[in-house]
């Protein structure tokens, strides 16, 4: 009778968790989405010169397993992103906190994660670990990893992709994000996970993409949203021009101050935002 009881109950909890873990749409669609095969280079072959830079580097990565690289390589298989960018951001990323910068470095994610999907299934490459026949850092999972494919890493282009999206709501903290998702990406090489081509691949994916998905103009609305959120948290200005009396006619997009595109009202003296200038609608 007790199992019957809270039976629903642990289904909602299985369903609330799955649901969390979900990230939103992306940026582009199907349509507008490049394929990455058409510019990546082909893996390297075991038999190639190329290869050795591989083997060496699956080398160096099992030397850094004992000890606080293997911990950090561990702590990064399992900890969500905005959990591992929060330090190099200069402020705590989480749901409550700051939803707006989550949901734009989420759906840009989303998008490499498709077209990661997608050059993983036509490589078709063998995980380092499983070609060598050898524990990777992770033992128990080898089995489940080695059904998967390893070229382009996906853990590396979905960090990569998460960082370029925060240095687009915090560009004076560049270096201290993209040093991490440099760090985050070789962390799987350490963890036997990955080549390092593999890793080279995912930033060259994840680089290509992010210069389509900058350029949408839903991004460019949700990055106007993140960097008030941003500035608001940092107790600075958000970055937006004095209300100034300009020409409302000009064909560029319009926001009202919270975001969201609108046509203005005429008659109405009323607070926009234009190529990031508020203006006074005339």
């Amino acid at each position: 009778m007790k199992a019957k009881l809270f039976s629903p109950l642990l289904l909602l909890f299985v369903f609330a968790g799955k649901a969390s873990a979900q990230y939103p749409d992306g940026f582009l669609t199907d349509a507008t989405r490049p394929d990455a095969t058409q510019w990546l280079p082909e893996p390297p072959t075991l038999t190639g010169g190329d290869f050795a830079n591989d083997f060496y580097y699956y080398q160096w990565g099992k030397t850094q397993r004992d000890g606080e690289v293997g911990e950090m390589a561990l702590s990064d298989e399992s900890t969500p992103l905005y959990e591992i960018f929060s330090e190099a951001m200069g402020i705590e990323l989480s749901y409550a906190n700051t939803p707006e910068i989550i949901f734009l470095a989420e759906s840009a994610t989303s998008d490499v994660r498709l077209s990661n999907k997608a050059a993983k299934n036509y490589y078709q490459r063998r995980r380092p670990f499983a070609t060598f026949n050898e524990p990777s850092l992770k033992p128990e999972e080898d089995e489940t990893e080695a059904s998967t494919y390893s070229y382009p890493s996906t853990h590396a282009a979905n960090g990569w992709m998460f960082a370029l999206a925060l240095c687009t709501v915090a560009p004076e903290r560049t270096e201290e994000i993209m040093n991490r998702a440099r760090e985050y990406a070789l962390h799987r090489v350490v963890c036997g996970h990955h080549w390092k081509s593999d890793i080279d691949a995912a930033l060259m994916l994840a680089s290509g993409l992010f210069a389509n998905v900058v350029a949408t103009e839903s991004y460019q609305q949700q990055l106007i949203k993140s960097r008030n959120e941003y500035a608001t948290l940092r107790g600075e200005s958000t970055g937006i021009s004095s209300a100034a009396n300009i020409n409302s006619h000009s064909s560029s997009p319009v926001y009202n101050l919270q975001g969201q595109q609108v046509n203005p009202q005429s008659n109405t003296r009323q607070v926009y935002i234009r190529e990031g200038i508020k203006y006074i609608s005339q």
